[in-house]
């Protein structure tokens, strides 16, 4: 008979048929419900299972012998009550809902159901007939929607730029990449650091996986657990259905924790074991999960000085720092500021819907000449403005000669002009710190690095010297 058990005589009046017509027309019931695409399980009024088709049983792992006569609870994934036996109140109405499901092996599928009560010729419900499935693939989509759709792909686009500073940062991708190594992704504010991120896991072997982003510095301190590993319905006020977390989310691809810095204390144990173990629970749950997850960190903090202090633990940071890449600043790689301006120029043009402004030589300089301490976020927010404010075509920026968080913006002191008034022009400015980037070069006899080279004597880092030289054309014997 169908699933290996004989229908009660109720529950063959209930679904419409007789004795005699079930026994002849036994192959005909058979073969429909074999040929559905969703797996079908009939359930008696004691919610146990009297019939279920292949499909469930290829659905789930288990033989008939080990399903037929059981509760459907032996399927979830959770410790709820059956569905079936909890709630009488509605067993008078079809119902659908979405469980993640657990079959013989272990392993957890999202699936969608739809139960739908079965009566007999007075109206009582006899039982259910139950359609299950597998929805995992739309889950998986819904979860990456929830979590970061865009949410990466909204920032510069792609890496721009073809100065040394840069070009050593993109060997460095292009080195890592490939292998399973932990990355950390240092660097100032506004380098970039997401974009490097991005260029890693696409350059992996996980780039067909998800990129999962995590800001630490905007998680509340009491929810950083949750969101890292993700909880089950009641682990907390507020917790009113189980939740993945971003470690789960990321399985099989990259998790990028952005200001790592900022991870509590007491949870960089339980971020350690996970990194090491790969295992990890859900917030008031006790069953242990594995994940296998890549990790690129970024921070703009001194993490090692942060360890030193206790206020970061030193294993994790040597478990962060397998590959660590430093993003420079903008003030080092300002051969590039014109290509990202025109970048951006473009860019601003196409979304407020304005005619492209033109970037002149002048206008490239007065770029080239600011230090751009708020670094590329700030160039591109400053383009944005100038190409808001453009009339005729023509840019006009707002820029401070030199940036000053903790106070007023300082001015560089004027040397009297010829009318004996203060003035001083872009052009002097360039004019006065080619001098100086000569004078100190000739000093050290056009020696750049080490502790007597001409960048230690400028105070600057040597790429940023070097970036220097190429913008203001200073080469070995031409000045």
């Amino acid at each position: 008979m169908l699933g290996r058990m004989n229908p009660s005589a109720e529950t063959q009046m209930a679904i419409g048929i007789g004795p005699q017509v079930f026994t002849e027309s036994e192959s005909f019931y058979r073969a429909a419900l074999e040929s559905l695409s969703e797996g079908v399980m009939i359930l008696g009024a004691d919610c146990r299972i009297i019939y279920a088709n292949k499909l469930v049983y290829e659905i789930t792992g288990y033989s008939p012998e080990e399903l037929l006569g059981q509760t459907p609870h032996l399927l979830r994934a959770d410790s709820e009550k059956d569905d079936c036996a909890a709630d009488k109140a509605s067993d008078e109405e079809p119902r659908c809902f979405e469980f993640e499901m657990k079959r013989k092996d272990g392993r957890l599928h999202w699936m969608y159901v739809k139960s739908t009560p079965y009566r007999n010729d007075g109206g009582e419900v006899l039982g259910r007939v139950v359609a299950l499935s597998c929805i995992a693939k739309q889950k998986n989509l819904e979860f990456e929607n929830e979590f970061l759709q865009d949410e990466f792909r909204a920032g510069f686009g792609n890496i721009i730029g073809h100065g040394p500073a840069l070009q050593k940062v993109l060997a460095q991708i292009a080195t890592v990449a490939p292998t399973e190594a932990n990355v950390i992704i240092l660097g100032e504010s506004g380098t970039g650091k997401e974009l490097v991120a991005r260029a890693i896991h696409d350059l992996s072997a996980r780039k067909g996986r998800s990129l999962v982003r995590v800001n630490c510095a905007s998680i509340p301190k009491e929810l950083f657990e949750s969101e890292f590993f993700g909880h089950v319905r009641g682990a907390f006020t507020g917790a009113i259905k189980d939740r993945v977390g971003r470690f789960e989310l990321a399985d099989d691809g990259t998790l990028f924790l952005d200001e790592v810095g900022e991870i509590p204390l007491d949870l960089q144990s339980k971020l350690l074991r996970v990194l090491q173990e790969g295992q990890f629970e859900r917030v008031g749950d006790e069953r242990t999960r594995t994940v296998k997850v890549r990790l690129i960190a970024a921070t703009n903090r001194d993490l090692l000085a942060e360890a030193r202090a206790g206020r970061f633990r030193l294993d994790l940071y040597y478990r962060l720092s397998v590959f660590p890449i430093e993003v420079p600043s903008l003030r080092e790689r300002l051969e590039d500021v014109g290509e990202l301006a025109e970048h951006f120029i473009k860019q601003a043009s196409r979304r407020l819907g304005v005619p492209r402004p033109r970037l002149t030589k002048i206008q490239m300089q007065e770029l080239q000449g600011y230090d751009w301490p708020g670094n590329v976020r700030e160039l591109q927010n400053v383009i944005e403005r100038a190409v808001i404010l453009a009339k005729g075509g023509k840019l006009q920026f707002e820029l401070p000669h030199r940036a000053n968080r903790d106070g007023p913006v300082d001015r560089p002191t004027l040397a009297p002009g010829r009318n004996g008034e203060a003035e001083l022009s872009l052009d002097e400015l360039a004019v006065r710190e080619r001098e100086i980037v000569t004078a100190a070069v000739h000093r050290t006899n056009w020696k750049i690095y080490g502790t007597d080279g001409a960048a230690a004597l400028l105070r600057i880092k040597p790429t940023t010297l070097v970036s220097k030289m190429k913008r203001l054309n200073i080469q070995r014997g031409s000045a």
